[in-house]
C-alpha cells in the first residue's frame, strides 16, 4: 500500500466541496475547527474531537511535497479524508515510542484552500452544521 492513501469522508449530510477554516481552538471543550463555505449565506460547520492526540495545521502552498492520492487519483477539490498508511501517524507512533500502537488511531485530514490541517484522534469526532 501506499503511503498517504486518502479516502473520501463525509462525515455530515450537504458539504461543500470547498470550505474554509473560520477558526481553530484546542482548550477544555476540545479541539475544534470552525469551517465555512464561500458566500454570505453559507452554513458553519463545527467538527469536535473530543480528544486529539495531536494535530498539526501547514498553509496550503507550503505542503508542496505532500501527494495527496487516492485509489483513482480523482480527489477534485474535496477537503475532507481519512488517511491510511499515514507517514504522520509513523511520526507521531515513532515520537510517543509507541504508547498508542494499541489504539485504533485515525488520521484525519480536513484541507481547504488556504489550510491543511491533519488530526490524530482514536475517537470519531462530532460533526454539526451551526445554522
Amino acid at each position: 500500500m501506499r503511503k498517504n492513501s486518502f479516502k473520501k469522508w463525509e462525515p455530515i449530510s450537504e458539504l461543500p466541496e470547498e470550505m474554509y477554516l473560520e477558526g481553530l481552538h484546542n482548550d477544555y471543550e476540545g479541539f475544534r475547527l470552525l469551517l465555512k463555505g464561500a458566500g454570505d449565506q453559507a452554513k458553519m460547520l463545527r467538527i469536535t474531537f473530543d480528544h486529539a492526540l495531536a494535530y498539526r495545521g501547514i498553509d496550503e502552498g507550503d505542503l508542496i511535497s505532500y501527494e495527496r492520492f487516492d485509489e483513482d487519483d480523482h480527489l477534485g477539490r474535496w477537503g475532507f479524508f481519512i488517511v491510511n498508511s499515514s507517514d504522520y501517524l509513523e511520526w507521531f507512533n515513532d515520537s510517543s515510542q509507541g504508547i498508542h500502537e494499541g489504539e485504533n488511531v485515525i488520521h484525519y485530514a480536513i484541507y481547504t484552500p488556504n489550510d491543511c490541517l491533519d488530526i490524530l484522534s482514536v475517537y470519531p469526532p462530532e460533526v454539526e452544521w451551526l445554522n
